[in-house]
């Protein structure tokens, strides 16, 4: 970061300096000339610098982009997925389910993995695995709170 505060500094200064010196040059022939020098001089301070740079310091190590965006875009498809799920469930009068998708990247795109509903109420799971499955086309893997509670009383 260094380098680049540095860098814009030279360049404010080589053009408030060539600035300075653009309205004393003469006028004319002898001004076109001067003028012309004045356009190489910036354009020798604008590239100088990176002369002698290491541009082996521009890696950037633990800011790979093309992971992170491809981190948020697993995680925005799982939540519209999760959110779509959830608004089936809900358009159906089932509320409080509990909707989790596991989704991951492949060479076509993003692949819903798993879909699992947890109803926190008493709705059969096999309707709503139904409702789900008819209009998202997820096959989705739906439990009932009520039923593993009731399992685990019985053993």
């Amino acid at each position: 970061m260094d380098f680049v505060k540095s860098w814009v500094i030279g360049v404010c200064l080589t053009l408030v300096v060539c600035a300075v010196f653009s309205l004393v040059a003469p006028h004319g022939s002898m001004g076109r000339f001067a003028k012309v020098i004045i356009s190489v001089f910036i354009f020798i301070s604008l590239i100088y610098p990176f002369a002698d740079f290491d541009f082996s310091q521009l890696s950037a190590e633990g800011m790979d982009i093309e992971a992170q965006f491809e981190d948020t875009q697993l995680e925005l498809s799982s939540s519209q997925v999760e959110n779509i799920v959830g608004n089936v469930l809900l358009s159906h009068g089932v509320s409080g389910a509990e909707v989790e998708c596991r989704a991951s990247q492949t060479a076509e795109g993003i692949s819903i993995d798993s879909v699992e509903v947890l109803l926190t109420d008493s709705t059969s799971p096999d309707d709503a695995r139904r409702w789900i499955l008819d209009e998202t086309g997820v096959a989705a893997q739906v439990s009932s709170a009520t039923e593993s509670k009731g399992s685990a009383l019985d053993d």
